[in-house]
């Protein structure tokens, strides 16, 4: 098959999308997202001609109102093949079109019916396929739409795509200028993004005093303000100040992560005097922190955090199981079974307690498990053994008959 019965074979198939009127039920969504899938594969795949392939794309992309308008999206497959992987087909399409106006005008023409904000990556990644002077053109043509927008929700949109060009173009003034005429109060959020746009153009000194109009007591984006005014601060070398910031991170959430974000800043030779440091406060205090927890494992510190958790086994939760469960095979594997054991009771009997007879299986399984390990425990150091567990548990929980007939079987 030639290009031409290829192009006009595709270009059916594009115009079928778009004039169906069939309704794609919640069950479908997959299934028609992968045809979408497919159909966007054999266009990359079979279109040889780059302006071909931009038309296509475009008509593609350009079904999404059609398709939206008879589908029931909610678990977003179909969404993401129009904000993914067609708009990356465009883009990888555009960036070997040499007609840069031509492709200017159909960008522009693209964001203007964004009626459901999935083709924001083309302006997103512009700065891949345009130069700087259509860049700048599109700056002017947003500019003009946003000021005869008739409602806020139009004006915001053209602001976006401003915003966005703006940080591809490393112009943070403009960038400033068009968020605070998207949100003439100064919020937290305004005050991060356009302390990193400044930062991200090489402007440090102007990035660190809009982070510092952010109140102290702030804890929207404490993180994410954290380690930007962290990276302010090594660029200015205000290296009391990065300290006491990769301090703050660290403390806020203790991980191998930003343990090496603050060595990074007081120096490897201090690793151990940390660690030790931080162990022992961790230890001396009474409540339960799972990323604490996490921590001491990640650290390989495992009698800490064996310790950890028989002092304060209480205050396990089972419903977080996907915390607790990685703990109790990584104790397992190390042999050390009571405080495994410790911790699938904690899960056993979160499942118990809620009734979630959907659940039993694993319930009955974390059971078996209990029985397993308990062969294994010599000294049970004064916690109930494994029988007088489940005594009470048959006590407690008598009327669950389906879990346990399930766990006699």
């Amino acid at each position: 098959m030639n290009q031409s019965e290829t192009y006009k074979r595709l270009s059916a198939k594009i115009a079928g999308i778009k004039r169906s009127q069939r309704f794609i039920d919640y069950y479908e969504s997959d299934s028609f997202a992968h045809k979408l899938e497919m159909l966007i594969g054999e266009i990359e795949k079979r279109i040889d001609d780059v302006v071909q392939g931009v038309k296509m794309i475009t008509a593609f992309i350009e079904t999404d109102n059609a398709v939206f308008n008879r589908a029931d999206d909610s678990n977003g497959s179909i969404g993401d093949v129009y904000r993914i992987d067609a708009c990356e087909a465009f883009i990888e399409f555009a960036r070997r079109c040499e007609d840069k106006s031509w492709l200017e005008q159909i960008v522009f023409r693209l964001y203007s019916d964004d009626n459901y904000g999935i083709r924001y990556d083309l302006i997103d990644n512009a700065s891949e396929y345009l130069p700087e002077s259509s860049l700048q053109s599109l700056l002017d043509q947003f500019w003009s739409q946003a000021y005869q927008s008739s409602t806020e929700y139009q004006k915001r949109h053209w602001l976006g795509g401003i915003e966005s060009i703006a940080r591809q173009l490393n112009d943070a003034p403009l960038f400033q200028k068009a968020r605070l005429t998207m949100w003439p109060d100064l919020s937290t959020a305004a005050c991060y993004d356009i302390a990193l746009v400044y930062f991200e153009s090489g402007n440090s000194h102007t990035a660190l005093e809009w982070l510092e109009k952010v109140p102290p007591d702030e804890t929207f984006k404490i993180d994410e303000r954290d380690r930007l005014l962290l990276r302010i601060n090594a660029k200015l070398g205000n290296r009391i100040q990065a300290e006491e910031t990769a301090w703050r991170i660290f403390r806020r959430y203790r991980n191998e992560e930003t343990l090496a974000l603050l060595l990074e800043v007081v120096g490897q030779k201090s690793r151990k005097q940390i660690i030790d440091r931080e162990v022992d406060t961790i230890l001396k205090e009474s409540e339960l922190d799972y990323p604490n927890l996490d921590f001491l494992i990640q650290l390989g510190r495992l009698n800490e955090a064996e310790q950890y958790i028989m002092e304060r086994h209480k205050q396990l939760n089972g419903d977080y199981y996907s915390q607790l469960l990685p703990w109790a095979k990584t104790f397992e594997t190390h042999k050390r079974y009571l405080v495994s054991s410790l911790i699938y009771r904690a899960l056993l009997d979160s499942i118990l307690n809620r009734g979630r007879s959907k659940a039993y299986f694993y319930g009955v399984r974390y059971l078996h498990k209990l029985d397993n390990l308990s062969s294994r425990i010599n000294d049970w150091g004064g916690f109930p053994n494994n029988e007088d567990y489940k005594l009470a548990l048959r006590i407690d929980h008598k009327r669950k008959l389906s879990f346990w007939n399930r766990y006699e079987k």
